[in-house]
C-alpha cells in the first residue's frame, strides 16, 4: 500500500488564552489552547488524510512544555528543538457576532532567537518529504528566522520539492512596509503555489483587481496564485491559464480565526492528492467555512468526513 504523501510546515506554535467576553480589556476567564498557523496547517492537513512534519522551536517553559504535550497527542510527527526564551502566546476574546480582538507576544521568543537550531542535515535534506509549506508569518519574526526560512525554501526548489506560501501577514511584526512587500514577494516568486488574501495581495502588489494581483505573482515565476475572499470563497489561477472559483458554502461562523489555515489545508489536500484546479478551491473554501463554525485555532480544523459531507451537500443543491 502507498503511504500518503507528507507536508512539511515550519513556524512558531503560541499558546492561547480565548475569552468568549467581548474584549481584552474587560475578560477575566480563560481557555487555554493550541495555536500557530503552522501548526494549524499541519493538524488540518493531519485530518485530510496527508502525513504531516512540523518543525519549531519551543521554550524551555511552561508553554513550551504545554505545546509539546498537545503535538503528541495531535499525532503530529514533530521535528522539535527546545531552547531558551519564552514560548509564544495569544490572548483572544469576542463574542460569536464579530471577528475576535486578537493579541500575540511574540518578543524574544525561544523560536525567534533560535531557530537556527533547525538547520540541520535531517531537516534540510527533506528525506520523505513531498511539500513544504512556508508563511509570512516567520518572515516577520526575526532575522534568524527569516534565514532559516530561506534555508528551507532553497532545499526544497533544489530537491524540486513543491512548495506553498501564505503571506498570512500581521504587520505588527513589520515595521518597515517596504521591507515587507520585498521579502514577501521574493518569496512567493520561488513559490509553486502563492494563496494571499484579497487585502494581502492589495497591500503587496499595489493592485485593487483580482486578475491584477494574479498576474503580478504569476509574471514574476510562481505557478499558481490562489486568493482568499473571505466568506465569498477564492479564486485560483495557473500559469498555464486555468482559473477556477469555489462554490459557496453556507455556514453561521463564530470564529474567524484559523480560517485562512483552515482553507491552506484543504487546498493543498487536494493539490497533493491530485484534484484539478475547481476540486483545490471548493475543498480548501469548505475547510475553512467549517473551520468557523467552532472555536480555537487548530481544534477548528474539521475532520474528512465532514469536509465531505460539506462538499456533496453542497454540490447537490447546486444549480445545473
Amino acid at each position: 500500500m502507498t503511504s500518503p504523501p507528507t507536508v512539511l510546515t515550519f513556524g512558531e506554535a503560541l499558546v492561547g488564552y480565548g475569552s468568549v467576553e467581548d474584549d481584552l480589556r474587560t475578560a477575566t476567564e480563560f481557555t487555554r489552547f493550541p495555536g500557530g498557523a503552522d501548526l494549524n496547517v499541519a493538524v488540518g492537513l493531519q485530518r485530510l488524510g496527508i502525513h504531516a512534519v512540523w518543525t519549531s522551536v519551543l521554550g524551555e517553559d511552561a508553554h513550551g512544555d504545554y505545546l509539546a504535550d498537545a503535538v503528541y497527542q495531535l499525532g503530529i510527527r514533530p521535528l522539535v528543538q527546545r531552547a531558551s526564551g519564552p514560548t509564544a502566546l495569544m490572548f483572544k476574546a469576542g463574542s460569536a457576532d464579530r471577528d475576535p480582538e486578537v493579541l500575540q507576544v511574540r518578543h524574544q521568543t525561544a523560536f525567534a532567537q533560535h531557530a537556527d537550531a533547525l538547520l540541520t542535515s535531517d531537516v534540510l535534506a527533506l528525506a520523505g518529504i513531498d511539500h513544504v509549506h512556508l508563511t509570512g508569518i516567520t518572515l516577520g519574526i526575526s532575522p534568524v528566522v527569516r534565514a532559516v526560512a530561506l534555508a528551507l525554501l532553497e532545499a526544497a526548489v533544489a530537491a524540486e520539492v513543491s512548495v506553498s506560501f501564505d503571506p498570512n501577514l500581521r504587520l505588527n511584526l513589520w515595521p518597515d512596509r517596504d521591507e515587507m512587500r520585498t521579502v514577501i514577494n521574493t518569496f512567493a516568486a520561488q513559490a509553486t503555489v502563492v494563496m494571499p488574501g484579497l487585502g494581502e495581495g492589495r497591500l503587496l502588489t499595489g493592485h485593487n483587481d483580482l486578475e491584477a494581483i494574479a498576474k503580478t505573482y504569476l509574471d514574476a515565476g510562481t505557478g499558481e496564485v490562489v486568493i482568499k475572499l473571505g466568506a465569498e470563497g477564492a479564486q485560483a489561477w495557473t500559469a498555464d491559464g486555468q482559473t477556477a472559483r469555489s462554490r459557496p458554502f453556507a455556514v453561521t461562523p463564530i470564529d474567524t480565526v484559523g480560517a485562512g489555515d483552515g482553507f491552506a489545508a484543504g487546498y493543498l489536500a487536494a493539490l497533493i492528492g491530485g484534484g484539478n484546479l475547481q476540486e483545490r478551491v471548493d475543498q480548501g473554501a469548505a475547510v475553512g467555512a467549517l473551520a468557523t463554525t467552532r472555536r480555537g485555532d487548530l481544534e477548528a480544523m474539521p475532520e474528512r468526513h465532514e469536509v465531505d459531507a460539506l462538499l456533496n451537500r453542497t454540490e447537490a443543491r447546486s444549480p445545473l
